[in-house]
């Protein structure tokens, strides 16, 4: 162990073993770039150089926030802030965050480009099936209908449009606040889950293809559509983008952003505040009620905007618990003491 701590890093990083997460995300872009490659679509190098590229520049960025985001909670929770930016200024700490970096890269192009593909490798959508569902779930009643009539003509409607559109920003916050702990274990459980919820859900899309309440349906979202500009805009420019995949189909796509997919089941959204809550609960115990709080409003807001249906938020939370339970067996971390602060460090 003691000529293994004198090796270079650079040479430790290359003999090192891949971990689960690693077989996992790279293994999954591996496999969906090759699935679409075999339904006919010419994605090759220029797909991974466009997402590494539209990545690579958040990076830095994600490190600063992270570290500087843990060094503020060590303060606030009292503990000295020295010894947490000793730790990260290590090799070993550093080369580990590069790798789940690294994954989070991984499953980002595997989601992206297999949602994106979907209207060119589906023709049919279950949008009729899912809003019969939700009926049939909710005696009659349509969830989404119901949190649209609610919100309508109150200020709830602005305070919606912003709080879900603030989703872009939390999910890249909070993974960078995980990728910056010290404990190394965690990072590679939270790692894991995440990666497997991402890839999965990109496969439901493909599997029950289905475009949401306020395409399938526009009338539905009608009565607040001018009220979130945001929600609002956002569904223009996906649609605009969607309507031109559905007439390249057979032909040659020259001009789409991987970026601007649309798809309903499940709701990622939801998925994604539902695994940020199991883990918090194991792993990070003080945010755990603020996530609980959180992915209610954001399954309330996906159905409000007319963004989903409501069994897309409930595929979405099973989806998080299947990838949290996964993640707990094949790349188990030390449980968080009970006050929080030494399991979180």
């Amino acid at each position: 162990m003691a000529s293994e701590a004198r090796r270079p890093w650079h040479q430790r990083l290359a003999g090192a073993r891949p971990y689960r997460f690693e077989v996992l995300t790279y293994g999954g872009a591996l496999v969906t770039l090759l699935f679409l490659r075999s339904r006919g679509l010419h994605y090759g190098w220029n797909t991974i150089s466009h997402t590494f590229v539209s990545v690579l520049w958040t990076l830095p960025m994600m490190l600063v926030l992270g570290v500087a985001l843990r060094a503020l909670a060590e303060r606030l929770t009292g503990s000295p802030v020295r010894p947490y930016l000793r730790a990260v200024a290590s090799w070993p700490w550093f080369v580990l965050w590069l790798r789940v970096i690294g994954g989070f890269v991984g499953y980002i192009y595997a989601y992206t480009w297999l949602k994106v593909s979907v209207p060119l490798l589906r023709t049919d959508i279950f949008d009729f099936e899912l809003w019969r569902l939700d009926r049939f779930l909710h005696f009659g009643v349509s969830p989404t209908v119901l949190a649209i009539e609610l919100v309508a003509g109150t200020p709830l409607a602005w305070w919606v449009d912003r709080y879900y559109g603030y989703w872009l920003y939390v999910v890249p916050l909070w993974t960078a606040y995980v990728y910056a702990w010290t404990r190394d274990d965690a990072r590679r459980n939270f790692a894991f889950g995440a990666s497997l919820m991402w890839i999965a859900g990109a496969w439901i899309y493909y599997a029950v293809p289905a475009v949401g309440p306020c395409y399938w349906s526009p009338d539905i979202v009608a009565p607040i559509q001018e009220q979130m500009p945001l929600a609002a805009g956002t569904q223009w420019n996906l649609w605009q983008q969607y309507r031109g995949m559905l007439e390249s189909r057979g032909g040659v796509l020259r001009v789409f952003s991987p970026a601007l997919g649309v798809a309903a089941l499940p709701s990622l959204h939801v998925a994604a505040f539902v695994y940020f809550t199991l883990w918090s609960r194991r792993y990070a115990r003080r945010w755990y009620r603020p996530w609980i709080v959180a992915s209610a409003l954001v399954f309330f807001g996906s159905l409000a905007t007319g963004w989903h249906y409501a069994i897309d938020g409930y595929v979405g939370a099973l989806l998080a618990w299947l990838a949290f339970r996964a993640a707990e067996r094949l790349e188990p971390a030390a449980r968080a003491t009970a006050g929080g602060a030494e399991g979180e460090r």
